[in-house]
């Protein structure tokens, strides 16, 4: 049976060396009874001085892109990581013995947790306070890796510290890398799995499964994310505000049917289209009847996301040359927001220029192979 790094850390009780703790968590921190991270710690005999709350807050109630304001629960403070500041302050630190971690991840690169990590990891290493990741699954396997490594000059909020698309770590893994890629002078303790391999998606497991963020409902959105979240940059809908978010994409520009039999005919292996008719409660096209298409995965080892995501964003720009758009970043007059997700602007002046979707992936995945071999030196599950 599978044992997660807060209930592996609970069960050791209360170090004196690390009894006052600040904790980074979400209500996807829970343990493996759906036993809140921090009621299993307070109940432990550990003492929280601080809270921290990464994008959607601590409660994790707010939208995408909504600044959070710091609060306070249990008299408590609570500090936001995503609003006026995205790192904590280091005043934030004093009195701690340690800051915890506990936040389910989904092992894709848009995903802004793991900045919030890297940024925790940063300011740990400059003020000498331990970091301890409680290590969880990748819910989507740790086995596969899709996509090359971003640049460094792309860094964002959604993409950096030379991550591929799908990068196939467990937070944990990638806490690893962090302090032997980045930050060597980080006091680092993983707090590890027990039970988990690297093939094993989360439903195999056997945990309870917490929405790690709004829009994120279930374990098969989290596996089409790291290909339909590109969707995002774009003016069509990725489906917020339907029940199957990041699994439908469409406009009403679209025309449904057309868009399935031409996506049908790319054989894109382990997937399967419907044509599909929806009107999003929020976001793009809110109120708005939209037609485009479903997609059901019907094997994991077979499907790849983010060749799929490409070949429909490619087949949409292709089909709808005059109705399709690319969406401009809100903070940086004249940058596409797809480049931020993208890693640079290779995948929209490809994508523009009508090249085949295979030379637009041989192209995406340039330096793959040289990530792998960087990150089997930070694996710790095989």
């Amino acid at each position: 049976m599978i044992a997660t790094g807060i209930d592996r850390f609970i069960a050791k009780g209360p170090d004196s060396a690390k009894k006052h703790i600040g904790l980074v968590t979400n209500p996807s921190g829970i343990t493996a009874k759906g036993v809140p991270s921090w009621k299993a710690l307070l109940d432990s005999g550990f003492s929280i001085g601080a809270f921290f709350g990464p994008e959607h807050g601590f409660r994790g109630d707010a939208q995408d892109a909504i600044h959070i304001e710091d609060g306070e629960f249990l008299g408590i403070p609570s500090y936001s990581l995503y609003g006026n500041r995205l790192a904590p302050e280091e005043r934030m630190f004093v009195g701690l013995d340690a800051v915890a971690y506990d936040i389910q991840d989904v092992g894709c690169r848009y995903y802004t947790y793991l900045y919030t990590l890297a940024n925790v990891a940063k300011v740990c290493e400059k003020t000498g306070m331990p970091l301890l990741v409680l290590d969880r699954p990748d819910p989507v396997g740790g086995a596969a890796v899709e996509g090359g490594p971003i640049a460094d000059s792309a860094k964002s909020f959604v993409g950096g510290y030379r991550l591929c698309n799908r990068y196939g770590m467990t937070v944990g893994e990638f806490a690893r890398y962090l302090k032997g890629e980045f930050f060597p002078g980080l006091e680092l303790e993983v707090e590890e799995l027990r039970g988990w391999s690297r093939e094993s998606y989360f439903d195999s497991l056997g945990l309870p499964w917490v929405t790690p963020s709004p829009n994120i409902p279930t374990l098969n959105t989290a596996l089409v994310y790291s290909g339909t979240c590109f969707f995002e940059g774009t003016n069509v809908s990725e489906g917020r505000g339907t029940t199957r978010p990041f699994e439908t994409v469409g406009a009403p520009w679209i025309d449904g049917e057309k868009l399935r039999e031409n996506l049908a005919d790319l054989g894109l292996p382990g997937l399967i289209f419907a044509s599909a008719i929806f009107t999003p409660t929020t976001s793009k096209y809110s109120g708005e009847s939209c037609n485009g298409v479903s997609m059901t995965v019907l094997d994991r080892k077979e499907f790849r996301p983010l060749r799929s995501g490409v070949a429909i964003l490619k087949t949409i720009h292709d089909l709808y040359p005059g109705s399709f758009e690319w969406k401009r970043d809100w903070d940086r007059d004249g940058f596409h927001f797809i480049d931020r997700l993208a890693g640079g602007p290779l995948l929209r002046t490809l994508i523009d220029s009508g090249e085949k979707l295979d030379s637009i992936m041989e192209q995406l995945e340039a330096g793959k192979a040289d990530f792998i071999k960087r990150r089997e030196n930070y694996l710790i599950y095989r």
